[in-house]
């Protein structure tokens, strides 16, 4: 069985948010998983979406089945027992409910209704997901907050390590000379140049008092926990931050143009 990482999956995630299907939902993922176009009320989806994900890393054997019903691929979870009802994470593979049915599958929980995946967990207690099939009408892939209220529970894959794990963490925090402090540097220089921190650290791969500086300063304008520790949030805030910045500064440009008519 090949697997992955979460970085991966979020990555090619992340790089589908915008694409939206066609009349009547007609979309890509659906193509793959059929393996031709298909078009109809019936064809929601959001688990396809899913599939598709995990397909293009080549890692879908990490689902236990090719499915686009919410239902099949929760139930095939369950039955590896690895299904989570709380301590949700980034890669989860998180399943909604819209009504409060009582579930056939896991004893407890809600029947579900839709599917995504948890990108972020955040400070206030809400989750950043990527979600197929959402935003009404025909659907698109978009990011989503959602609340623990309308999780009926989660899938969880075995995924991999991911390439920033807890020893590079650590590596980080404690100013080894190595590659993943030069590129976790450069991210924080990006977000001196946005303007979204003050402190200009050095393009080095020490991690000295003013790159600890900036990433009180990163942790602060990212609205969690300012403790000056590089773990997974901060780099999932640091992506957002920056993304963010991008967003703004094109809407800026767009207005500016449509000002000069």
């Amino acid at each position: 069985m090949s697997k992955t990482t979460v970085d991966k999956i979020l990555k090619i995630a992340r790089a589908e948010v915008g694409t939206k299907a066609t009349n009547v939902k007609r979309c890509k993922y659906n193509t793959a998983f059929y393996g031709a176009e298909v078009s109809g009320s019936c064809y929601d989806w959001c688990a396809a979406f899913v599939w598709w994900l995990f397909k293009q890393a080549n890692a879908d054997d990490m689902l236990f089945c090719k499915t686009a019903g919410c239902g099949v691929l929760a139930q095939t979870f369950y039955n590896k027992g690895k299904i989570v009802r709380n301590g949700y994470k980034a890669g989860d593979i998180v399943l909604f409910h819209w009504s409060n049915e009582a579930s056939t599958i896991v004893p407890g929980a809600y029947a579900v209704d839709h599917v995504g995946i948890i990108e972020s967990v955040n400070s206030d207690g809400s989750y950043t997901t990527i979600e197929g099939n959402t935003g009404g009408g025909n659907g698109a892939v978009l990011r989503q907050k959602r609340w623990a209220s309308c999780i009926s529970y989660a899938c969880r894959p075995d995924y991999v390590k991911n390439s920033t794990n807890k020893e590079t963490e650590e590596m980080i925090k404690f100013g080894a000379h190595n590659t993943a402090t030069l590129a976790f540097k450069k991210q924080l220089i990006t977000l001196y140049n946005m303007g979204i921190i003050k402190t200009k650290v050095d393009n080095s791969n020490g991690f000295g008092d003013g790159t600890l500086k900036a990433v009180k300063e990163a942790q602060k304008a990212a609205k969690i926990t300012v403790n000056g520790i590089v773990d997974e949030k901060l780099i999932n805030a640091i992506y957002h931050l920056i993304n963010d910045g991008i967003r703004a500064k094109d809407r800026k440009i767009a207005n500016a143009k449509k000002a000069l008519g």
